[in-house]
């Protein structure tokens, strides 16, 4: 259970690294205790289980424009979700502008034009409307655009 927790909290830390990555080289190691985690290179007291190689998202800057994505985030203070989905735009090397609603009628207002309610976090990339943090979503509508097929 341990193993599993670390793994999936490497994989979450790999993916939100990505901007400085495509890939990264990791190591299982494992202890005299059978204890096991994922490391850059095995500690002293330690040994090699498995060497991998693990993909952590597309390389966006190659021939992109970013700049001309028009991503817009509706958010307010201490929201955890609306962190998310910032660090989640961020780990993608995605532009974008953020609006806080908490004290701005006019932008409440906005909001509530564009979506029907007044809720946050809510993500506009160019036409399309992401309520809440929907990462499958907002990575398919954001990969559509930079990947055209």
């Amino acid at each position: 259970m341990v193993v599993s927790i670390r793994y999936i909290l490497f994989i979450i830390l790999c993916v939100l690294c990505q901007s400085a990555f495509s890939a990264v080289d990791i190591v299982l190691c494992e202890d005299s205790d059978g204890n096991q985690s994922f490391q850059k290179k095995c500690p002293p007291g330690t040994f090699l289980v498995e060497k991998k190689k693990i993909s952590v998202g597309k390389d966006t800057s190659k021939g992109i424009n970013l700049s001309k994505l028009n991503v817009v985030l509706y958010s307010i203070p201490d929201c955890v979700t609306c962190e998310e989905v910032a660090i989640y735009l961020k780990s993608r090397d995605i532009p974008y502008s953020e609006k806080d609603v908490s004290k701005d009628a006019e932008l409440q207002q906005e909001l509530t034009k564009r979506t029907g309610k007044l809720s946050v976090p809510v993500t506009i990339i160019g036409e399309e409307i992401i309520s809440g943090y929907n990462r499958e979503k907002i990575g398919a509508v954001l990969d559509s655009i930079l990947s055209p097929e």
